[in-house]
């Protein structure tokens, strides 16, 4: 389709807003928001999320991530910041997203969404996979979990809750969207 409607779904106005939560990990412990919108026409779905390391593990860190201590301290004064991109496979209805974060990591994702909860297979620059699993818990919560395989066969675990804070309108559509 060469124009395609902007993206309506209830998954996406849901979707739409300011949340803040916090998570732990194999790693750590954190605490951040996110600022969700809707964007080009509303052809995607943007997420801006800015954390704060509130807790490190650095052993685990150094194993796993062969990360030196320079870089673990860097890390927990820096915090975390990412941006999503998502939208819709015009032909398979399959979710597309792309991530960039301020470890300079860049990934890949594909997934579906079925009944309030969406799954994304990410595949990262370096190689690595991960499978991350957002679940609409009520109108103003969200739990997310992601999964991390690590060389040696375990996994790292992530997960946290959001609550909205702020509820964004979707954007009105310009020159007949």
């Amino acid at each position: 389709m060469f124009m395609p409607p902007p993206l309506t779904d209830d998954w996406t106005k849901w979707m739409v807003g300011e949340w803040e939560g916090a998570g732990t990990s194999d790693s750590g412990k954190g605490s951040g928001t996110v600022h969700i919108e809707l964007a080009l026409g509303g052809q995607f779905l943007i997420c801006r999320g800015d954390a704060k390391i509130t807790e490190l593990n650095p052993d685990y860190l150094k194993k796993h991530m062969h990360a030196t201590d320079e870089e673990v301290e860097r890390f927990q004064r820096s915090g975390y910041q990412s941006l999503e991109v998502y939208t819709i496979d015009q032909q398979t209805g399959e979710v597309i997203g792309f991530l960039f974060d301020n470890l300079r990591c860049v990934a890949q994702g594909k997934g579906t969404r079925d009944k309030g909860k969406e799954t994304v297979a990410w595949e990262w620059h370096s190689g690595h996979k991960s499978t991350r699993i957002t679940e609409r818990v009520s109108d103003d919560r969200m739990r997310l979990i992601e999964r991390t395989p690590n060389p040696d066969g375990s996994v790292m675990e992530d997960q946290g809750e959001m609550m909205r804070i702020k509820r964004r309108p979707a954007p009105e559509s310009r020159h007949g969207e």
